[in-house]
C-alpha cells in the first residue's frame, strides 16, 4: 500500500512522541529503537527511515523541545506590559521549562553525549539565541538599555540564561535563587522599564 506525504509525516511524529517518552523515562542508553516501534505499530525501520539512526530520532526529541521551550518564553515574554518584563517573564519561563525532568534527562543529561557538545550547542544557539537579539535590540530602540545592544551582549546573557536553567535542572539552584540571579545581572546592566 502507497502512504502520502500526510501519513508519512503522521508516522515521523508518532515516532518522535513515541521516543520523547522512552529517553525522558528511560535516557538514551535505555531506549531500544525497537520498543519505541512496537509502542507506535510500525516496524524498526521506520525509525531507520524517518531518522537514519537511533542519534537521528534522539535528535528530532530534542529539537522538539527546543522549541516547546523557545515558545514558552515567547508565550510569556508576550503577556508582559513593557520590554522589560518581558524579558524577566520570558527568563523566569526558561528557567521552569529547563526544569522539567523530561528536559533535564533529554537535553541536559543526555543531548551533549549523544549528539556532541558542538552540536547540542548550535541547535540551542539556533532556536534562543535570536530571541535574546531582538529583545535586546528593543530594549536598545526604546532607550531602556543603559549600554549598547551587540552580539556580544546577547551571546552573554543567554549564555548566563542557559547556565543558570542547567544549574536549576540539575538542583544545584532553587528556582528562586535562578530567576533572583538573572535580575540581578539585568540590573547591573542598567536594563529598565519603560
Amino acid at each position: 500500500m502507497r502512504r502520502t506525504a500526510a501519513d508519512a509525516e503522521i508516522t515521523r511524529q508518532e515516532l518522535i512522541a513515541g521516543a520523547r517518552a522512552c529517553f525522558g523515562r528511560d535516557g538514551y542508553a535505555g531506549t531500544q529503537p525497537a520498543e519505541v516501534a512496537e509502542q507506535c505499530g510500525v516496524t524498526r525501520g521506520a525509525i531507520y527511515h524517518h531518522f537514519g539512526s537511533k542519534a537521528g530520532l534522539f535528535e528530532a526529541v530534542l529539537i522538539q523541545l527546543s522549541e516547546e521551550l523557545d515558545a514558552a518564553v515567547t508565550a510569556a515574554a508576550a503577556k508582559a506590559t513593557d520590554t522589560r518584563s518581558a524579558l524577566l517573564a520570558g527568563s523566569t519561563a526558561c528557567i521552569k521549562f529547563m526544569g522539567r525532568p523530561e528536559y533535564r534527562q533529554i537535553v541536559v543529561e543526555d543531548g551533549p553525549a549523544v549528539l556532541g557538545l558542538q552540536r547540542w550547542y548550535e541547535i540551542d544557539r539556533s532556536i534562543g539565541l535570536s530571541t535574546m537579539e531582538l529583545t535586546l535590540d528593543l530594549l536598545e530602540a526604546r532607550g531602556e538599555l543603559a549600554i549598547p545592544a551587540s552580539p556580544g551582549l546577547a551571546r552573554g546573557l543567554f549564555g548566563a540564561l542557559t547556565e543558570l536553567g542547567l544549574a536549576y535542572s540539575r538542583s544545584e539552584l532553587k528556582l528562586n535563587e535562578a530567576t533572583e540571579a538573572f535580575v540581578q545581572l539585568i540590573n547591573q546592566l542598567g536594563v529598565r522599564s519603560g
